[in-house]
């Protein structure tokens, strides 16, 4: 399920362009996915990178995972969160 939610975080957004200096970050901790947006510059050599922070921050969880587009009403479900998944603290659904 973590490799599968990785892609398609993965496939939302386009390509950079090599001369970018955008970062986007998803971390996956205790199954909630935080999401950072951060520009960076070099400011002496190659060690020296300094981060600023610029977007959206957020904490997001995985309700579902349907096959298919957004507009198809009767796509087929392949992974939905269980009531009883919130009970065990000990598992990790997306990660290994």
């Amino acid at each position: 399920l973590g490799e599968r939610t990785a892609n398609i975080l993965k496939y939302l957004f386009p390509v950079p362009k090599p001369d970018t200096k955008r970062i986007i970050t998803f971390a996956n901790k205790s199954d909630y996915i935080s999401f950072r947006h951060h520009i960076y510059e070099k400011q002496g050599g190659p060690k020296s990178v300094e981060l600023k922070e610029i977007g959206p921050r957020f904490e997001l969880r995985l309700y579902q995972i349907k096959l298919g587009t957004v507009d198809q009403a009767e796509a087929q479900t392949e992974w939905v969160i269980r009531p009883y998944m919130n009970t065990t603290r000990k598992r990790s659904f997306l990660s290994n």
